[in-house]
């Protein structure tokens, strides 16, 4: 704004006063020292120096300091304080003398004379992605073939049918039959001009190739104006072509809808930045499902990008709410850092859509794994798969089951998920983990084409290692524990992988290095196990011990993981037990 006309500091100072004792701030005493902070940094000449960083150590004196990476309480709190302001200062407050406003995407306030007609609900209004609408409308081009055998070029109209068939079958989306999509297989149109054809707001179009024995399916989503804003990739086998096209289109189709009641009720329609708000969860998604340190923090910056753009969409703030549950789960994140972001996201998710599928799963997660309520995450997870179709609500769910003793209900559950989106990477490491922990070894056991195991994330890849190894098939142990000797670990729960797949096969030279020296990287069940894998009993008591201390998620194994049976019996592992049932009734 104009700097002569701001109004001088002493009239900001006691409109400050003004909003303290207002109603709207009331109780909320942790925002106004936000707000207190940002406007005094303000007149203090330091606005271009109001950062993530800075203001979280300056307002919320984190120890250790304030991370943005994986702490998200500075951006949710500014959007909360921005919405605080924007409704006094258009409603009771609309006649003070001094306005403040916190403008989208800074965290320096403004000060004016009168509220702008952009704030308040009208702003709110104009940054929603949807609109009034019966739904969205995709349409599904032929998939090109660009392999030389009849076989897969059948392959490849198998796969556009299944497609149709599949988004044709989503609540909420409605897609053009097949023989007008074939209408248009040779026509001239750009993408935009055939998307304004059919009113549509997306268009599905793809490749099939043979790639070294196997088969490669890219897929890509357009916008209306023909631009790609996401695309996905399969593999499988030759042998398995028949099964494909169904396998791919029933993922395409989990990661692509829009978790929305009312788009689901046909209420909605996607306006021109739902597509690209939705392609960033698309991404997200796809990082999501790959459950390393590195994706997992990219997949927070996008969901938080969503959640700040679009305020009717829950699905960024489910999605936050999930990466901290996630980060939680790898150790990446405390537990304290974890629960008070996971909680704060997941209630913004809730307020904006009450029956939102992926909320109500996260919500089902943090009471979990970090608040480990058995009843509370029990019905959450009953509520989420009530309301709509989630592979990760029944995968975590499946988790969750093994934990508290009902493998065969786990496996159920598994094989649900599996249904809903057959390509997980988070589904075979959340498999491979429950069926080791339930000693389901003859599972984990089953044959695997050697695609699947050149794609299998190494998390689950470790897992399946030491179940092999466990039941008796040294073989199978190494075939899968090779890919772990060039593993440059940052998940702190396999930092070890290596070293511990050889010591339990009965080489534990390189398990003798590095146990006594450590890793800081590591977390504490991971030394815990790799000291029981060349039988140091006291670093297993010492390790677990501290993995109790700072409540990693792991020690929920305690009772049922093989590696530590040869110290069940000691005096030192029953208290350790005993520590873990206070723990879950704290």
């Amino acid at each position: 704004m104009d700097l002569k006309s701001e109004p001088a500091p002493s009239l900001i100072r006691r409109q400050m006063e003004v909003l303290r004792t207002s109603r709207a701030f009331t109780g909320s005493d942790r925002l106004f020292a936000l707000l207190e902070f940002v406007v005094e940094e303000t007149l203090a000449g330091r606005g271009r120096g109001l950062r993530e960083a800075v203001i979280g150590n300056a307002v919320y004196q984190r120890d250790p300091p304030y991370d943005p990476r994986v702490d998200s309480t500075v951006r949710v709190e500014i959007r909360r304080l921005r919405k605080k302001l924007e409704e006094y200062f258009c409603e009771g407050g609309a006649n003070d003398p001094v306005v403040i406003t916190i403008p989208v995407g800074s965290y320096i306030p403004v000060f004016g004379n009168e509220p702008s007609p952009s704030m308040a609900s009208e702003a709110g209004q104009a940054r929603r992605i949807f609109k009034p609408g019966q739904g969205t409308i995709i349409v599904v081009l032929p998939i090109r073939s660009f392999a030389a055998s009849d076989e897969l070029r059948e392959c490849a109209d198998h796969l556009t049918e299944e497609l149709i068939y599949a988004l044709g079958s989503e609540p909420g989306i409605s897609v053009p039959s097949r023989t007008t999509t074939y209408t248009f297989a040779g026509d001239t149109k750009t993408l935009a001009e055939l998307a304004a054809d059919f009113g549509a707001d997306a268009v599905v179009q793809g490749t099939l190739v043979e790639h070294a024995g196997a088969i490669r399916v890219t897929l890509e989503i357009s916008d209306s104006r023909g631009i790609v804003v996401s695309s996905d990739r399969f593999e499988g086998d030759i042998e398995a072509r028949t099964t494909l096209p169904e396998r791919i289109a029933t993922t395409l189709v989990s990661r692509v809808r829009f978790d929305s009641t009312k788009m689901r009720m046909r209420q909605i329609s996607p306006g021109p930045s739902a597509v690209d708000s939705h392609s960033k969860i698309y991404r997200a998604r796809q990082l999501l499902d790959k459950q390393t340190p590195e994706h997992l923090r990219e997949a927070l910056v996008l969901f938080t990008q969503v959640a700040d753009a679009a305020p009717d969409y829950a699905r960024g703030h489910s999605g936050m709410a999930d990466c901290y549950c996630d980060l939680f789960r790898l150790g990446i994140i405390d537990h304290d850092t974890a629960h008070r972001n996971a909680r704060d996201a997941v209630t913004h998710a809730l307020e904006i859509d009450p029956e939102s599928v992926e909320a109500h799963t996260a919500l089902a997660t943090i009471q979990a794994w970090l608040e480990r309520d058995r009843k509370a995450a029990e019905e959450s997870f009953q509520t989420a798969l009530a309301l709509g179709r989630s592979a990760r609500a029944a995968c975590l769910y499946g988790t969750y089951l093994t934990i508290i003793g009902s493998p065969d209900e786990a496996e159920r559950m598994f094989r649900e998920a599996r249904r809903i989106e057959p390509f997980s990477q988070q589904q075979d490491i959340g498999e491979a983990v429950s069926r080791f922990q339930a000693r389901r070894f003859d599972l984990l056991s089953e044959a695997e084409s050697a695609i699947d195991r050149r794609n299998k994330p190494l998390e689950a890849a470790f897992y399946l290692a030491l179940g092999n190894h466990f039941a008796g098939k040294p073989d199978s142990a190494r075939q899968y524990g090779g890919p772990l000797n060039h593993l440059l670990a940052t998940n702190p729960q396999i930092v070890f992988a290596d070293a511990e797949i050889e010591a339990w096969l009965g080489e534990p030279e390189r398990a003798l290095r590095v146990i006594r020296a450590g890793n800081p990287k590591a977390s504490h069940f991971a030394h815990a196990s790799l000291a029981s894998a060349v039988g140091d009993a006291e670093l297993v008591y010492t390790h677990l011990n501290l993995a109790l201390d700072r409540q990693e998620l792991p020690t929920v194994w305690l009772r049922t993981d093989i590696r530590f049976d040869a110290f069940r019996s000691t005096s030192e592992f029953k208290q350790i037990l005993a520590r873990l049932d206070a723990l879950r009734l704290s």
